[in-house]
């Protein structure tokens, strides 16, 4: 297995479409994508690195108001590739009433499209 990469995190928020969009690079090219639970994508690059996270129905996969989610703070992105399985974990904070909300998130798939082993965290 690689070593662990630490990337940056970037994020926008649509809250027309109710969709946060977190990635790790400003530019880089895109190959494909998979879905690891309904409405949570992960995207990769040519390489097989994954790149961005897409969560769809934002607002009502963390029970926050999508006001909230305007501006969140301390995004953290952990995924670990093996030859098995996919492993993300995603966490950040909203601010509600004035106070911190921690937001948080996992999933476990299995790797059945063959991405290289990896591990990325996007801080």
């Amino acid at each position: 297995m690689s070593g662990m990469k630490i990337c940056k995190a970037y994020y926008e928020y649509n809250d027309e479409i109710d969709a946060l969009f977190i990635h790790n690079k400003k530019d880089y090219i895109y190959d494909s994508s998979i879905e690891l639970d309904h409405d949570i994508i992960l995207d990769y690059d040519h390489d097989g690195i994954p790149v961005a996270i897409e969560l769809l129905n934002t607002s009502k996969i963390f029970k926050v108001p999508k006001n909230s989610l305007k501006s969140i703070d301390n995004v953290h992105v952990y995924v670990k590739i093996t030859e098995k399985s996919i492993f993300l974990e995603l966490n950040f904070e909203v601010c509600l009433n004035n106070k911190k909300q921690n937001c948080f998130f996992d999933s476990l798939k299995s790797n059945n499209v063959s991405l290289p082993t990896i591990e990325v965290k996007i801080a």
